[in-house]
């Protein structure tokens, strides 16, 4: 249908600009003198140059985008150059170019989304422009549409060039004040994300054998000596195995909540901790000991990552009870009911819960004050991300 309208519009230009020339040449003829001949050979350049230009191939080649810088995050402003070449023989008059297929929010927000160039017997051409306070996700760039045009807009002629290019908008990352958590909440339950394992290639010293040692942890050697059976005592290790879960049932401040879980997972991973992600969503994702190399393959997921308030985060915790016998750091954008009945039921199962809820109000204060056993419930406010774990340490 639109080709249709578009081969009309072209046939009725044509059509248009030869009558335009029947006109004037017959103005001449039948009125004669200077000005008449005057105003027929002054417009008969512009009516050629028209005409001949609705039959001219139009060659623009070598094509390219660029995007900087080549990472981007939410609320970052990307600057994006197009650079193109026409090998058109014909003298061109007016090219306009733009983007075209991309979100009507991105469109919206462009400055200098499109441009207009006076071509003549130019080649090289490039363009810019800035997409500012980008969000989250993907942008598809599609397509590039070349609009040509004579002097006084008789012709028009469009040419779309495919151009497609994937940008990633990757969650903010802010960088954390992280230190270990150890505390006593006020109902007695110990909530410490630390495995004491022994590191059995540290000898720290001897100390006499006891019931329930390993055999093979007897200091032979020692027990040669004087005949007393003597154990080697290792170094204790501290290993942190924490889960960090992102809430993707709630919509509210939802963005700021994939902001923190990434910034945690980045502080965490590159401090080489034993840190699993899970995200509790429309479409779950599970990333069991995440390292440095694992961290890009994370990040894409949570630049994609949308929240659907039609799933029920205590069912999707629930059913993946082998991953509760662990230390959660959980984020969210709002106490549910659903969240507060896991809370109250569940958490025991857990070796604790630190629930991170971006965004402060008086009613989550209050439910604060209820307390829950085995849970620490921390308020987090945009300004207070970086510092957020002092909040956590108090009593």
């Amino acid at each position: 249908m639109n080709a249709g309208k578009k081969l009309i519009g072209r046939l009725g230009r044509f059509i248009i600009i030869l009558l335009l020339m029947a006109a004037t040449f017959s103005y001449a003829m039948f009125q004669g003198g200077f000005v008449s001949w005057f105003l027929f050979y002054t417009l008969i350049p512009f009516l050629l140059y028209s005409l001949i230009l609705n039959f001219v191939p139009l060659r623009i080649e070598e094509v390219r985008r660029e995007i900087h810088p080549a990472k981007l995050s939410r609320g970052d402003k990307a600057s994006v150059t197009v650079c193109f070449k026409s090998k058109t023989w014909f003298p061109l008059a007016f090219l306009t170019v733009k983007e075209i297929g991309l979100d009507n929010g991105i469109a919206e927000k462009m400055i200098g989304g499109a441009n207009i160039f006076f071509v003549g017997w130019r080649r090289n051409f490039s363009w810019s422009y800035e997409i500012p306070d980008l969000q989250r996700g993907v942008i598809d760039f599609s397509a590039l549409q070349f609009t040509f045009a004579d002097f006084f807009g008789w012709t028009v002629r469009h040419k779309l060039i495919p151009c497609k290019q994937k940008l990633i908008v990757y969650p903010r990352l802010m960088k954390l004040n992280y230190r270990e958590i150890e505390r006593r909440y006020d109902q007695g339950g110990s909530v410490a994300p630390f495995a004491l394992l022994k590191d059995t290639s540290m000898v720290t010293s001897l100390r006499d054998y006891q019931a329930g040692d390993r055999f093979s942890w007897i200091h032979w050697k020692s027990f040669a000596k004087d005949e007393t059976l003597r154990t080697k005592d290792f170094e204790v290790r501290h290993s942190q195995e924490v889960l960090l879960i992102l809430d993707a049932t709630v919509r509210k401040h939802f963005e700021e909540a994939v902001d923190f879980s990434a910034s945690m997972l980045q502080t965490l991973a590159g401090k080489n901790e034993d840190v699993s992600f899970y995200i509790a969503g429309e479409e779950q994702f599970f990333y069991p000991q995440v390292k440095r190399t694992q961290l890009e393959k994370v990040m894409r997921q949570l630049a994609m990552v949308k929240a659907n308030d039609n799933k029920n985060i205590e069912s999707l915790l629930l059913k993946e009870g082998k991953m509760l016998d662990s230390f959660i750091l959980l984020f969210t954008g709002e106490l549910t009911d659903s969240l507060n009945h896991f809370f109250k039921y569940h958490a025991r199962k857990t070796k604790g819960i630190i629930c991170f809820v971006a965004g402060t109000d008086e009613a989550l204060l209050r439910q604060m004050e209820s307390g829950y056993c085995n849970v620490k419930v921390v308020p987090v406010a945009k300004t207070m991300f970086r510092d957020v774990f002092t909040e956590v340490s108090r009593p």
